[in-house]
């Protein structure tokens, strides 16, 4: 009797061949330069770090049908900031779909769940086009520099984009969570990384992303109604 795989069992399988595919089209792939040299240059991620990271990607991008399988070429440029923080960034990549920055701290703290929607909030970047637009204005920043720092209420306008950039991904991460088959969890994974967040806020010795990305509590409070 030949054997039928469950509908699961389909679903597992077919998410295994992604991973697979995923690691094997960003195995030679460079770490992305940041668009802004950062203080901690980024490393090459290790198999286990493409691993972990590919598994919580993979049915993310399987049910966005931003990429399908290596006839789409690279999925993604992946590096590892070596920072004990919780970050995550993206950007254009020459040659993959995007590029992606990931710290030390988000891969040792966060659970597969809190992962997947810390990522499923980065694709709302990609697919929104939050990174083209953020260069433009971050380059507008630096040539009227000097005029920003005498004018605070401008400076504030520019970064006002970001947090509506940043609110537009909470968004589409909640939808697209709530899309995902799987162990339920959904939307409620977003709202436990926000939590955590927060909590690591409050840190004394914690990253200020404050000037770029409303508060978690903010974010939070923004979900409630399309994340109950």
């Amino acid at each position: 009797m030949r054997y039928q795989p469950s509908r699961g069992g389909k679903r597992k399988y077919l998410e295994g061949l992604l991973v697979l595919a995923i690691l094997s089209g960003c195995a030679t792939t460079p770490p992305p330069k940041p668009p802004v040299r950062p203080a901690v240059q980024p490393r090459a991620p290790t198999e286990d770090d493409r691993f972990r990271i590919s598994a919580a990607l993979a049915p993310l991008l399987r049910t966005t049908g931003m990429w399908r399988g290596p006839e789409d070429g690279c999925a993604v440029g992946l590096g590892i900031l070596p920072m004990k923080s919780i970050n995550l960034g993206v950007a254009p990549h020459p040659t993959c779909l995007f590029s992606l920055l990931v710290t030390q701290g988000a891969l040792a703290q966060l659970p597969p769940e809190e992962l997947r929607a810390a990522l499923a909030h980065e694709l709302g970047h990609v697919e929104l086009e939050h990174a083209v637009a953020r260069r433009a204005r971050r380059q507008q920043e630096r040539s009227a520099g000097p005029m920003l720092s005498r004018e605070p209420a401008e400076l504030a306008k520019f970064r006002a984009y970001d947090r509506d950039e940043e609110r537009a991904a909470d968004r589409y991460a909640v939808e697209l969570l709530n899309r995902l088959p799987g162990d339920g969890t959904r939307c409620r994974a977003l709202s436990a990384l926000l939590r955590r967040l927060d909590r690591e806020s409050r840190r004394p010795a914690s990253d200020n992303w404050l000037s770029t990305h409303p508060s978690p509590t903010a974010r939070l409070e923004a979900i409630k109604e399309i994340c109950p």
